[in-house]
C-alpha cells in the first residue's frame, strides 16, 4: 500500500500497490495504511515550508500519529524511518530539530524499528537538487563558502537497493544508519564543480560566496515566499545546515546492512541525473541557469 494525497498521485504508483488518500494527519487513513501490513516504511514528510512550525507538525507530530496507528494495529509492524542527516545536529534548523523529533519517537515506541539517515540523495525525479544541477550544467556553480565543509552525497537507486536489503533481514535493532556513496572524507563543492565539468567537456567554475551574501539572498527568498505562500527552499535555516562544515556519514554506522555497498557514485550519477533533467526538459540547453 501507499499514503497518497490526491487520485492523481494515486494515478502514479506502479501496478500492484494499492493507494490509501490521505495524509499523515488523517487518522483514519494512516489506520487503513497500516492494518495487515508487516513492515511499515515512513518517508513522508517536508524539507521546505512556509513557517518554522510547520517542519514539526510534519515531520514530528506526523510521525507520532503513525507510530499510534502502528501501534494500535492487529499484527504491530516494524517501521522502517528515513530520517536525515540533518537529524545529528538538531540544533542547525527547525527542520534538523523535527527530523530529530521524529527519530526520538519511533526509538521510543517500542516498536521495531530501523532509522536511515540519508545525505544529499539526488538522482531522477529530484527537485530538491535540481538547482544545484542547472549550476552545473550552466558551467558556474555559487556555493556558500564553509572553511573546511565537506558533505557525502548518495544516488537514489542506491538509496533503494538499501531499503530493499533492510526489508529482507529478518530482524532489526533500532539501528542508526548513515549510507553514502563510499567516497572518503566526502566532498567539497568544488569537487562537484570538477567532476560535472570532466563530464561535460568544459570547465564549471565554483564561486565560493562569502555567508552574509548568502545570508541576504535567504532572507529574499523567505520574503518572496510570504507574499507568495509558498515554501522558500533557501531559507535562513537551510543556511545553518549549508555552513555547517561536516555532514561526512559515519561508514561504521553501516554494519547493520551487510550484503548492501553504494555503485554509484557523483562521477558516474552526475551525467545519467542530467540526461534524465534533460529529457523531461527540466534543464534546457542553453538555458541551464533558470
Amino acid at each position: 500500500k501507499a499514503l497518497v494525497r490526491s487520485a492523481n498521485r494515486a494515478g502514479s504508483l506502479p501496478a500492484g500497490v494499492e493507494p490509501v488518500l490521505g495524509a499523515l494527519d488523517e487518522e483514519p487513513a494512516l489506520a487503513a495504511l497500516v492494518d495487515g501490513a508487516g513492515i511499515v516504511i515512513h518517508a513522508a514528510g517536508i524539507v521546505a515550508a512556509r513557517e518554522p512550525d510547520e517542519f514539526d507538525r510534519v515531520n514530528a507530530a506526523g510521525t507520532a500519529r503513525l507510530v499510534a496507528a502502528v501501534k494500535s494495529a492487529a499484527r504491530s509492524p516494524r517501521i522502517l524511518l528515513i530520517s536525515s542527516l540533518a537529524a545529528r545536529h538538531p540544533r542547525l534548523s527547525a527542520y534538523a530539530a523535527s527530523k530529530r523529533a521524529g527519530e526520538e519517537i519511533v526509538a521510543g515506541s517500542g516498536l521495531e524499528h530501523c532509522i536511515v539517515r540519508p545525505p544529499a540523495v539526488y538522482g531522477p525525479g529530484d527537485r530538491a537538487t535540481l538547482p544545484l544541477f542547472r549550476q552545473l550544467a550552466g558551467g558556474l556553480l555559487l556555493a556558500p563558502r564553509v572553511e573546511g565543509g565537506r558533505f557525502s552525497l548518495l544516488h537514489v537507486d542506491d538509496l533503494a537497493r538499501l531499503l530493499s536489503t533492510l526489508l529482507d533481514r529478518p530482524t532489526w535493532a533500532g539501528e542508526i544508519l548513515e549510507p553514502d556513496d563510499g567516497r572518503p572524507g566526502g566532498y567539497r563543492w568544488r569537487d562537484l564543480a570538477a567532476i560535472a565539468g570532466k563530464a561535460q567537456g568544459k570547465t564549471v567554475r565554483c564561486v565560493e560566496v562569502p555567508r552574509a551574501v548568502v545570508w541576504c539572498a535567504a532572507l529574499a527568498q523567505e520574503m518572496g515566499a510570504a507574499v507568495t505562500g509558498r515554501a522558500a527552499m533557501l531559507s535562513r535555516g537551510k543556511l545553518g545546515e549549508l555552513c555547517y562544515p561536516d555532514w561526512v556519514c559515519n561508514r561504521e554506522s553501516m554494519g547493520g546492512a551487510a550484503g548492501w555497498a553504494p555503485a554509484v557514485d557523483f562521477a558516474e550519477g552526475f551525467p545519467a541525473t542530467l540526461a534524465w533533467y534533460r529529457r523531461r526538459g527540466w534543464i534546457r540547453a542553453g538555458n541551464e541557469q533558470t
